[in-house]
């Protein structure tokens, strides 16, 4: 699948006419130091799932830089691939990311798309029968919704359930994971991350929101309200919104408000927890 998109570690030039694309800088601050990147994006149009690849390699390289920071400091983030401790929460999509998953999700071998597809829809009806109706008023809940969206996460927690996409304590999409999975640190024991811990997490506070960033563009490319998805029921909410899917933009347009949004929201200079 082609990307009108990449992160490059090339210089700045404004536009390449022989190649077709424009490159763009990036700057973020990350715990008091510049992180930059230069990204090369096609002159297509893009869909809002064409946004998501970028938004997961920024949100890594913001991620390995604050872990950087964070190990010269002294302090240990026990968050690795093959930790499953947090994988009980509910887990919040942009509807970029929604769409994205979708196609991941359908490139994946069919033995294991079947077994992945047929667990997120079963855990979408557990969801489904046993939410309380004030939640059922709006899906997709509005993301600044700071009160609902706690009130449901703790309503979530509560059940119990596993992510849908975890198979033998790994993520069967561990490349292509939330951008949410992705910022989510703690700095405190993977124990105190187990739903049912009394133990405190010590949260690691992200420079920037990547899936904040997103779901501020998709509310001014599409003039609707910003929009959360719960990733069990992104599959049947991604077939119902296909027509969303199939719109376009284009894409030097797209990424460059997309950067001014990065830029305008972070946080600077962002302070990790004290242990």
């Amino acid at each position: 699948m082609s990307q009108p998109v990449t992160v490059t570690g090339g210089p700045n030039t404004e536009q390449d006419y022989r190649s077709g694309s424009t490159t763009l800088s990036l700057e973020l601050d990350v715990l008091g130091e510049p992180v930059r990147f230069d990204l090369k994006v096609a002159n297509v149009q893009a869909r809002l799932s064409d946004i998501a690849p970028l938004a997961r390699t920024l949100s890594a390289k913001l991620v390995g830089a604050t872990l950087d920071r964070l190990g010269a400091e002294g302090k240990n983030v026990p968050c690795r691939k093959g930790c499953s401790a947090c994988c009980r929460y509910l887990v919040p999509l942009s509807v970029p990311e929604v769409f994205r998953l979708a196609e991941d999700m359908s490139a994946m071998p069919a033995s294991d798309r079947e077994t992945s597809m047929q667990a997120s829809l079963d855990t979408a009806r557990i969801i489904l029968d046993r939410m309380p109706a004030d939640f059922r008023t709006a899906e997709p809940a509005q993301a600044e919704d700071g009160v609902r969206s706690k009130q449901l996460s703790e309503w979530y927690a509560g059940l119990g359930l596993s992510c849908p996409l975890l198979s033998d304590n790994l993520c069967v999409l561990y490349e292509q994971r939330p951008i949410a999975c992705r910022e989510h640190m703690v700095i405190s024991s993977a124990d105190s991350c187990d739903p049912a811990s009394t133990h405190k997490q010590n949260v690691v506070k992200m420079p920037v929101s990547v899936i904040e960033c997103l779901g501020l563009l998709t509310a001014e490319l599409e003039q609707s309200d910003v929009e959360a998805v719960m990733l069990p029921l992104a599959l049947p909410w991604a077939q119902e919104n296909a027509e969303r899917s199939r719109r376009t933009w284009p894409a030097p347009a797209m990424v460059e408000r997309f950067v001014e949004i990065l830029q305008s929201t972070a946080k600077a200079p962002a302070a990790a927890p004290q242990p």
